[in-house]
C-alpha cells in the first residue's frame, strides 16, 4: 500500500515543542521511492528549503529533515555546497541516510535550527563523515564530506534519531540565545556570544511552556 503524505503545498515547519522531533523516524521502503506520492513530498521539501533563500525574515536554510515538517520518515535535504556564511546553497536529497564513518578529528562550531527557535549553541562534531543513502531516484550513494557540510549531515541525521543539537551540549555556557535580527553578528561573534540560554529554558521550549 502506498504511503500517504501531506500535500506539498501544505508542508510547514512544526513547533519546537512538537513530539515528532523527539521520535526516531521510520525508514523508507526502497519500493516506495519512485511512487508519485513520495516524489511529490521530495519536491515539496526542496521547494520549502529553496523558498527560504533570500527571505530577510528568516535565517538561511542549509538542511531540512522530514520530522521538522511533522513527517516521521528518514529523509533529509542537504545544502551540499553551504559555507555557513549565509550563502544560498544547492540542495540534494538523501533517503535513509547513515553515517558509516566519523573522523577522529573534532570540529567545534556554532549551530542553530528552525526546530529550536532562538536557541543556538556551540557543538562538537566530527570534522569528516562518510554517509550512505539512497538518492531521490533509489540509487545507492556513498559520499564523504568535510567541514561545514559534514556538520550539516550530522545535524540533520540527528533529527531522524529524535535528537536536536542542544541535546548534545553538556557545557552550560555553550547554550546560547540569538534574536533573529542578531544572526548576522552571531556568525562573526559566536565564540564570545554574551547571551546565554539556560538548560531549563530549553527544556521548557521543548515542552511548549516557553
Amino acid at each position: 500500500m502506498t504511503e500517504r503524505y501531506p500535500e506539498p503545498e501544505v508542508l510547514r515547519l512544526v513547533s519546537p515543542s512538537s513530539e515528532v522531533l523527539s521520535q526516531e523516524a521510520i525508514s523508507i521502503a526502497p519500493s516506495e521511492i519512485d511512487s508519485d506520492e513520495f516524489q511529490a513530498l521530495i519536491d515539496g521539501m526542496l521547494d520549502l528549503a529553496q523558498g527560504e533563500q533570500g527571505n530577510p525574515a528568516r535565517r538561511t536554510m542549509v538542511g531540512l529533515a522530514a520530522p521538522q515538517l511533522g513527517i516521521s520518515k528518514r529523509i533529509i535535504v542537504i545544502g551540499i555546497d553551504a559555507d555557513g556564511m549565509g550563502k544560498n546553497p544547492d540542495f540534494k536529497v538523501y533517503v535513509n541516510p547513515q553515517v558509516t564513518r566519523r573522523s577522529s578529528e573534532i570540529n567545534i562550531d556554532r549551530e542553530g535550527c528552525y526546530s529550536t527557535g532562538r536557541v543556538c549553541g556551540i557543538v562538537e562534531r566530527a570534522n569528516s563523515v562518510t554517509i550512505t543513502a539512497f538518492d531521490r531516484f533509489g540509487n545507492s550513494v556513498t559520499e564523504t564530506h568535510d567541514g561545514f557540510v559534514a556538520r550539516i549531515f550530522q545535524h540533520e541525521i540527528d533529527h531522524l534519531d529524535g535528537l536536536r543539537f542542544p541535546d548534545r551540549i553538556t557545557k552550560t555556557d555553550d547554550l546560547l540565545w540569538v534574536e533573529l535580527k542578531d544572526f548576522g553578528d552571531f556568525r562573526d561573534r559566536w565564540q564570545d556570544w554574551p547571551h546565554k540560554c539556560s538548560r531549563e529554558k530549553w527544556e521548557a521550549i521543548k515542552r511548549g511552556q516557553a
